[in-house]
C-alpha cells in the first residue's frame, strides 16, 4: 500500500533538505505513476509539492508534474501558474504566454490573487523578451518590435500595482522596467516616475521594519531593489543582509533576484553596488545548492578584483554582515581564487579534451619542491601507447593547457607540456602529472586537506572544471559526498564530458581528490549493488603512490609522440 500524501510530502521535503536531486526526481516519477493509476492528490497537496520543487529550482520536475496533474483534470489556477513559471525560468517564454493569458482571463473576477500573479508573470515574459534581445545586441533596443516588449511589460506590472499598491513585486518590477527604458531611450505611453514609486515602496517597508513586523523574503528583496533604483548603497547592504539571512530566501528566490539585478539593472562586479551585492547573492545561492555557477573568464576576474585588498566593497561586506557574512565573503573569495589554477586541456588544434589543475609539486612529492605541476587524468593525457589507444588520450607532446582565469600580470595563460613527471593508468589511479612549458611561476597555490571529510556530517564537495569544453564552472547542485575509501570518492556533484581531471574540493576549498568518472550504475564502494554517482581519486592516494615511485626529471619531451588513435567505442563517463 502506498503511503499517505502527508508521508509522501515528508519524504520529498527530506530529500530536498539534503539537496538530493536524484531522490527528488525518483519521488516525482513515483508520484506521476500514482496519478496514472488513479491516485490523485488533493489540489492543495499537489500545489505544495510543486512549490517545494520550485524553491530548489528543480524546474523540469515542476513542469512534468504540473502537466501530469492537469491531464488528470486538475486545472487549479495555482498549478497552472506554477507550470507557466517553470516554463519561463527554463527559457521557454513563448510556451508560457498562452497559459498565462488564459489563466489571467479565467481568474479576472473569480480569483483576484491568482489573477494578479498571472498578469505579473505576463509582465515577466515581455520583460524577458526585451532583455534577451537588448542585452545580446544593444542596437536591438531601437527596434519598434523590441521596444513594444518593454512597453507591454510595464503595462502589465502597472495595471496590478495601480489597482492595489500592496502588490509590491509588481511595483518594483514596474520601477525596474521603467528605469531600464530610461537608460535605453525607450519611451512609454503613460507617464510613470520610477524613483517616486521606489521611494514610496521603500518608505512603506521601512515603516514595517521599524514596527518590528516580520517582513517576507520577497519584500526584503524588493527593498534591496528600491535602494538600487535610488542609489542608496548603505541601505542596500542592510536589506541585503536581512534578505540572505531569511529562512525563506531559498534557491528560487535568490536566483530570481540575481537575474533581475544582472539582466535588467545590468549590475556588474567591478563597481558598486554590484561589487557588494552580487558576490554575496552568488555565494548564498551556492550554499543553498540551487544549481551550477558558470562564470566567464572576465567575470572571474571581475569578482576577484571586487573582493581583493580589504578596501571598498570587501571591507563593507565585513562591516555590514558581521560574523555570518564574513564567513560567506571569505568562502566565496576562496572559491574564486581556486578558478585561476584550473586549466582547459586541449589538443594542438584547440579542441578541449578535459580539465587539469596546477598544484605546488611538494604536495605530491617533496622532490618537486616549489615548482608548479599540472595534474589531470591519465585517460586525458598519457605517454602509454595502450592507454592512448583504448582511451583516446593525448600524447603529452600534443597537449596544451589554457588557464581562462589566469590573473593579469602573471605572463602566459597558455602552456605546452615540457615533460611527463609521473602517471598511473586509468584502471589504477588514473592520474598524470605534467611539467608545463614555459614553467609557471613557482610558489603556493592552495591547501591540500590534511584529513578527509567525515561522512557522518553529510559533507559537500565542489568540482571546478570545463564541462563540455565550455567556460569554467563550479558544480554546486546535489553535491553530497556519499562514500569514500582509501582510494576513491563517490559524490553526487553533477559533471559532464570535459570535467575529467577537475579538482575536487571540500567545504573549506581544500583539495581532496581528482575527478575522473561518473556512471548511472556506479558500483558501490561498500555493500552490494549500484547507484548513480561520480567518482574521484583520493588525492592522498596519488601522493602516496607518487612518493614511492621514481619520477622523471625536468628534461623536455623528445619527438612528437605516437599519433592519436580512433576511439575504441569505450569512453570514460566523466570526460
Amino acid at each position: 500500500m502506498t503511503d499517505t500524501w502527508g508521508a509522501f510530502s515528508s519524504r520529498l521535503e527530506e530529500a530536498l533538505s539534503r539537496y538530493d536531486r536524484q531522490q527528488a526526481a525518483a519521488l516525482a516519477h513515483e508520484l506521476i505513476g500514482r496519478v496514472h493509476h488513479g491516485e490523485i492528490p488533493p489540489p492543495r497537496v499537489a500545489a505544495g509539492i510543486l512549490g517545494s520543487l520550485r524553491k530548489k529550482r528543480l524546474l523540469d520536475l515542476v513542469e512534468q508534474l504540473a502537466e501530469t496533474f492537469r491531464r488528470a483534470g486538475m486545472e487549479e489556477p495555482k498549478i497552472r501558474r506554477l507550470q507557466a513559471q517553470a516554463l519561463i525560468d527554463q527559457g521557454r517564454v513563448d510556451a508560457a504566454v498562452d497559459t498565462l493569458q488564459l489563466l489571467a482571463a479565467a481568474t479576472a473576477t473569480a480569483n483576484p490573487v491568482e489573477h494578479a500573479e498571472a498578469v505579473g508573470l505576463l509582465g515577466r515574459v515581455y520583460k524577458q523578451l526585451y532583455v534577451n534581445a537588448a542585452n545580446a545586441d544593444p542596437s536591438a533596443a531601437r527596434s519598434p518590435v523590441v521596444q513594444r516588449y518593454l512597453r507591454r511589460s510595464l503595462r502589465e506590472y502597472q495595471s496590478v500595482y495601480r489597482a492595489d499598491p500592496t502588490h509590491l513585486w509588481h511595483g518594483i518590477n514596474a520601477v525596474a522596467v521603467a528605469c531600464r527604458g530610461e537608460a535605453d531611450g525607450v519611451s512609454f505611453e503613460e507617464p510613470f516616475d520610477p524613483r517616486k514609486a521606489a521611494r514610496e515602496i521603500l518608505r512603506g517597508l521601512e515603516a514595517r521594519r521599524r514596527a518590528r513586523e516580520v517582513i517576507p523574503a520577497w519584500d526584503l528583496a524588493t527593498a534591496l531593489e528600491c535602494c538600487v533604483a535610488l542609489g542608496a548603497g548603505p541601505g542596500a547592504r542592510r536589506w541585503l543582509a536581512a534578505y540572505v539571512a531569511h529562512v525563506d530566501a531559498d534557491a528560487f528566490e535568490l536566483n530570481s533576484t540575481l537575474r533581475q539585478l544582472k539582466e535588467v539593472w545590468r549590475l556588474g562586479a567591478r563597481s558598486p553596488p554590484g561589487a557588494t551585492i552580487l558576490p554575496i547573492l552568488e555565494a548564498e545561492l551556492a550554499k543553498r545548492q540551487g544549481g551550477r555557477v558558470d562564470l566567464a573568464p572576465e567575470e572571474v576576474a571581475e569578482r576577484r578584483r571586487g573582493l581583493e585588498g580589504g578596501k571598498g566593497a570587501a571591507r563593507s561586506l565585513e562591516k555590514t554582515f558581521g560574523e555570518r557574512g564574513v564567513v560567506t565573503y571569505q568562502w566565496y573569495r576562496r572559491g574564486l581564487e581556486r578558478f585561476q589554477w584550473v586549466a582547459r586541456v586541449c589538443d594542438r588544434t584547440g579542441r578541449s579534451i578535459g580539465t587539469g589543475f596546477l598544484l605546488k609539486g611538494a604536495h605530491l612529492d617533496p622532490r618537486l619542491g616549489d615548482e608548479l605541476v599540472l595534474v589531470t587524468n591519465a585517460h586525458v593525457v598519457s605517454n602509454d601507447i595502450a592507454v592512448r589507444a583504448s582511451e583516446d588520450a593525448l600524447d603529452p607532446s600534443q597537449a596544451t593547457a589554457r588557464f581562462d582565469a589566469w590573473p593579469k600580470g602573471k605572463g602566459a595563460r597558455e602552456f605546452g607540456v615540457r615533460s611527463l613527471v609521473w602517471t598511473s593508468p586509468p584502471g589504477q589511479l588514473d592520474a598524470t602529472v605534467l611539467r608545463l612549458d614555459p614553467a609557471p611561476p613557482a610558489g603556493e597555490t592552495y591547501p591540500v586537506a590534511s584529513v578527509m571529510p567525515a561522512l557522518a556530517k553529510r559533507p559537500l564537495v565542489y568540482v571546478i572544471g570545463h564541462p563540455r569544453g565550455g567556460g569554467l564552472s563550479i558544480a554546486l547542485n546535489d553535491n553530497l559526498l556519499i562514500d569514500q575509501d582509501d582510494r576513491r570518492l563517490h559524490y553526487r556533484a553533477p559533471t559532464e564530458p570535459g570535467s575529467s581531471g577537475s579538482p575536487v574540493f571540500d567545504e573549506q576549498w581544500d583539495l581532496i581528490g581528482l575527478h575522473h568518472a561518473g556512471d548511472r550504475e556506479m558500483k558501490r564502494l561498500h555493500g552490494e549493488g549500484t547507484y548513480q554517482a561520480n567518482e574521484g581519486i583520493v588525492f592522498r592516494a596519488i601522493a602516496v603512490a607518487m612518493g614511492g615511485a621514481s619520477i622523471a626529471g625536468p628534461a623536455p619531451l623528445r619527438g612528437r609522440g605516437a599519433s592519436r588513435k580512433g576511439r575504441s567505442g569505450r569512453r570514460r563517463p566523466g570526460r
